[in-house]
């Protein structure tokens, strides 16, 4: 990867994510969701590339405040030499991951992506049996 960034950017189509994922009020800003979206990808095991596409959304300075998501990316990703460069990819592979697993019907439903991250089956209220 080349020199690191001082922007982090969005694609348009990982925009519209963001969009929808703000739209249900989880996410007290697109920033928020942006970073919850970084987490499912490294979750699901992404792998940081090059994200061609993707413009200006946010200064490092107000994603990244005191550096501590530039000093994690080398810990989880130690041959990265620009970890906000990293994180933009991250960030585009997790909309990517939100768009195609949770946002089948327009809605994100932060329950059932919490139930799919932690491998917890989904239960239906009441149907559990309580012991005496």
């Amino acid at each position: 990867m080349a020199t690191d960034k001082n922007t982090i950017g969005v694609t348009t189509k990982a925009q519209k994510v963001l969009d929808q994922m703000a739209e249900t009020g989880v996410f007290p800003d697109q920033m928020d969701a942006a970073k919850f979206a970084m987490s499912i990808a490294i979750r699901r095991g992404a792998k940081p590339a090059e994200v061609p596409g993707a413009g200006t959304k946010w200064n490092v300075g107000s994603f990244d405040p005191d550096n501590e998501l530039r000093n994690l990316i080398p810990i989880i990703f130690p041959n990265v030499k620009g970890p906000y460069r990293a994180i933009e990819s991250l960030i585009d592979s997790g909309l990517d991951i939100v768009a195609r697993d949770y946002l089948k019907t327009q809605h994100f439903d932060f329950a059932a992506v919490l139930q799919t991250l932690d491998g917890t089956p989904k239960k239906n209220p009441g149907t559990e049996k309580r012991s005496q």
